[in-house]
């Protein structure tokens, strides 16, 4: 069976900033529509953590999933690198 591949950094890193940015964006809103409605700041709290558990969990869950994969990967490869050691004594021989 063949090993996924590890998952594209630069897909990560603009999943991650695109999540950044639209929270930032849903924050200045609802902390606007707060002010102008002259309601308690609590209201935002509630109404963030709603963007938390409708926006940013969802849009970070294929982040979190590639991390885990990722270290899975390496964890393997470091067992791997273990289970055989006379390779890594000829990688280190030829410096």
């Amino acid at each position: 069976m063949q090993s996924p591949s590890a998952p594209d950094p630069l897909a990560l890193r603009r999943r991650v900033l695109l999540t950044g940015a639209l929270t930032l964006g849903l924050f200045l809103v609802l902390a606007y529509v707060t002010a102008a409605l002259e309601i308690s700041g609590v209201w935002l709290l509630v109404a963030m953590a709603g963007v938390w558990l409708v926006v940013v969990r969802p849009l970070m869950r294929p982040v979190q999933e590639a991390v885990r994969l990722r270290r899975r990967l390496a964890y393997q490869a470091y067992l791997e690198g273990q289970a055989h050691p006379e390779g890594r004594e000829q990688e280190g021989s030829r410096d």
